[in-house]
């Protein structure tokens, strides 16, 4: 079988996805070929190595994420009976994602609001401190020495209070954001796999062929 054969075919079993993605397939595959024919093989012998094209295409369908495989897997069979299901199941599952959706935000917005409050009161802390500290400054003015001390403690303290409470909240906010972008990738790894998860998906299944 020579490289354009393959490749064809390749693209013919995988109509059932995207064209830029069959596209990107195909090319994956065409410089896998390349590059085996650099190293001094035949252009047979490179096609050869890379398995048949159904074995490429199932392994391709397998590296997938959940839901944009078994709709890639159910196109292949029929793009109607895709439809048919699509909206067959749609009174089930569109109320179910909206539900999910709402739970999701609804979470996610508490978890900032706490944090918030964290922020709020490490400010409240910091506006008493600063306002001892000008209560101070009066107290001195006013000769009040005794006053003076106690209010620049309690300024000072209060100051130190804020910062530590800050600083709380900060670590807080960015474990927050850690794990806001941990759980945004696990929300959409049933429908989409980033880029370097797709190459080393296809580069495992060139390396097994």
């Amino acid at each position: 079988m020579t490289r354009d054969e393959f490749l064809g075919r390749l693209g013919e079993l995988l109509a059932c996805l995207p064209a830029d993605q069959v596209e990107e397939t195909k090319q994956f595959y065409a410089e896998a070929i390349a590059d085996r024919m650099e190293d001094g093989m035949s252009e047979e012998e490179a096609v050869a190595a890379m398995g048949a094209p159904g074995e490429v295409a199932e392994a391709t369908l397998d590296d997938l994420p959940a839901v944009p495989r078994a709709i890639a897997r159910t196109r292949r069979r029929s793009t109607a009976l895709l439809w048919v299901l699509t909206i067959v199941g749609s009174p089930v599952w569109v109320p179910l994602l909206i539900a999910f959706a709402a739970v999701a935000v609804t979470i996610y917005v508490c978890i900032w609001v706490l944090a918030l409050c964290v922020w709020v009161i490490a400010a409240c802390f910091g506006a008493v401190g600063v306002t001892n500290l000008a209560l101070m400054t009066v107290g001195v003015k006013v000769g009040l020495i005794p006053y003076a001390l106690v209010t620049l403690g309690c300024g000072i303290a209060l100051l130190g209070v804020a910062l530590l409470v800050g600083a709380g909240a900060w670590a807080v906010s960015k474990q927050i954001g850690r794990l806001s972008a941990l759980w945004a990738r696990k929300a959409v790894s049933p429908f989409w796999k980033g880029r370097g998860e797709k190459n080393d998906g296809a580069a495992a299944a060139h390396l097994g062929a």
